[in-house]
């Protein structure tokens, strides 16, 4: 479960809440239906191997008409064709697509003509967009739509020394990055960074949380060797995956996000609710979450020595990492409040369904005729 994931499990919960009646269509082994079971009406299980899975496309079209679907919403490039020609093929649906990604999609002249049959693509941050935007769709179809912090990111956390017992972290500062272990999520440059932190100080914990899928599991090994390497085996801690973030945020003395590139990043805004304070590479949508100096850090993109630099600045100054936290979630509780934003994309749905395609008019019109 990775941020987007995460994102559509509390979508599907919004929804429900708001009354409205969701189905789930995922692949065979997703982790979503168990995690959002009580909120849909019903869970599809399709093949959805790919962008070009028409079979899919057609059963998704099928499902579309029988339960009299109005709204589909693909959250993954490899889904956002079959989305949209299944509603297309039904003729009853309008589609969304959103964008959690910062990374272009393909430049393919087909693939950009389904695209644009979307009736609305949503961007989680300004980057995102100007990325779509840079395919040459229309500027009325892409809206920034950001993700929002979820109710469980504000529960009460627990104790520290509780959190730092139940994790094993046992020296007095604790800097925390989080994310799936890949090359483009930075923690090579953490480990770097925390090799030059150590000639200054010997009090801090390096705390790596998150898991490698299989194509990564290289990655994860050529970095437990850099920590080997640079004799970081005593400070450097893995976690592995952590299902309760809330202990993390607990231990944590200062969050750090190493990435080369985010959409958007649910770990920054996480952290930034728990009041951590933060740092982060300013690439991409961090740097739409974060106003430097204010509520945290922005750092060049792959500047190691400027992030060593920043992160012992901040371990000096336990009142300046305070100020930070405290305007860090006024304002992430103010800007990414999750009732405004799910209003936001229920808008997107209703005025989806407002633009009513010509088949779909001629339908309509037909029918009134019918029953006139």
């Amino acid at each position: 479960m990775g941020g987007g994931e995460l994102h559509v499990a509390d979508l599907v919960a919004g929804l429900h809440e708001r009354g409205h009646e969701v189905h789930l269509a995922v692949r065979r082994g997703s982790p979503l239906p168990e995690r959002v079971g009580a909120h849909v009406a019903a869970t599809h299980v399709l093949p959805l191997r790919n962008s070009l899975d028409g079979l899919s496309a057609y059963r998704l079209s099928r499902l579309l008409r029988a339960h009299a679907i109005e709204i589909i919403h693909a959250h993954l490039g490899r889904d956002y064709l079959p989305a949209i020609l299944a509603a297309m093929w039904a003729g009853s649906a309008r589609a969304i697509v959103t964008r959690h990604h910062y990374l272009p999609l393909k430049r393919n002249p087909v693939y950009r003509a389904i695209l644009r049959r979307a009736d609305r693509i949503i961007a989680v941050s300004d980057f995102v967009r100007r990325t779509l935007l840079g395919l040459g769709l229309p500027e009325a179809q892409v809206v920034t739509i950001p993700n929002w912090v979820r109710r469980e990111d504000l529960t009460p956390l627990p104790e520290r020394s509780e959190a730092r017992a139940r994790l094993g972290l046992t020296r007095p500062l604790v800097i925390t990055t989080v994310g799936q272990l890949a090359p483009a999520k930075g923690q090579e440059e953490f480990v770097r960074a925390a090799h030059l932190l150590r000639r200054w100080r010997d009090d801090c914990e390096f705390v790596i949380v998150g898991a490698a899928p299989t194509k990564h599991r290289a990655f994860e090994a050529r970095l437990r060797r850099l920590v080997g390497e640079l004799d970081l085996q005593a400070c450097v801690r893995f976690l592995g995956h952590v299902e309760d973030l809330r202990l993390v945020w607990a231990a944590s003395d200062l969050f750090v996000l190493p990435s080369h590139g985010e959409g958007f990043s649910l770990a920054l805004v996480q952290a930034m609710a728990a009041g951590v304070p933060v740092v982060a590479f300013a690439a991409g949508g961090p740097t739409e979450i974060i106003v430097h100096g204010e509520t945290g850090w922005l750092i060049p993109p792959g500047d190691v020595a400027a992030l060593a630099d920043r992160v012992r600045e901040l371990l000096e100054d336990p009142a300046l990492r305070a100020r930070l936290a405290q305007a860090a979630r006024e304002a992430v509780r103010r800007r990414f409040d999750r009732e405004q934003i799910l209003r936001r994309i229920e808008s997107v749905y209703e005025a989806a369904l407002q633009r009513a395609t010509p088949s779909r008019a001629r339908r309509s019109g037909a029918e009134e005729e019918a029953y006139g």
